[in-house]
């Protein structure tokens, strides 16, 4: 991989940031599955890659397994997609920045050691580990919607890291 090119989430497609820029970028099959639909008319992804501005990798089976188990730990699985975590792996592997506005993509990143872009916020200010709690029994809880022992809705609660 060329190590000079950002590594591409969808909502970086979606704010147009690789066809308004002539920088070179990368970006996963995932999220090019995702965002095939943008400009279609136009060809618009065919030409950049064509013209070597974009290149599409997978990650490294090993780098995936490592996204999952930290996003486990810091409980930003839930709202990860398969996208997402390829997109976190690449970066791990290739020791690249992401560009992304996702806020479970840009925590997770940042648990790794990673740089993260954001494309039209101002990005995240806090990186921490979300806690889940039963809204009734008040007891900590895996991930999930609701409460494994009385069937409560569960609240999430993000603890800064140290």
């Amino acid at each position: 991989m060329d190590v000079n090119r950002a590594i591409l989430d969808a909502s970086a497609f979606y704010a147009g940031i690789p066809f308004g820029s002539l920088e070179p970028y990368c970006t996963t099959p995932q999220v090019y599955d995702e965002i095939s639909h943008i400009k279609k008319e136009q060809n618009a992804i065919s030409t950049l890659m064509d013209l070597g501005r974009l290149v599409i990798y997978s990650p490294d089976d090993t780098y995936t397994q490592q996204v999952l188990d930290l996003a486990q730990e810091t409980g930003d699985v839930p709202q990860l997609s398969d996208a997402d975590v390829s997109v976190i792996a690449l970066a791990l592997q290739n020791r690249q920045g992401i560009i992304t506005d996702d806020y479970a993509v840009s925590n997770t990143a940042r648990h790794l050691g990673l740089s993260v872009s954001p494309v039209m916020t101002k990005g995240i200010r806090t990186v921490g580990r979300w806690m889940y709690r039963c809204a009734a029994c008040r007891m900590q809880r895996p991930p999930g919607q609701n409460c494994n022992i009385c069937g409560s809705v569960l609240r999430r609660r993000l603890v800064r890291r140290n």
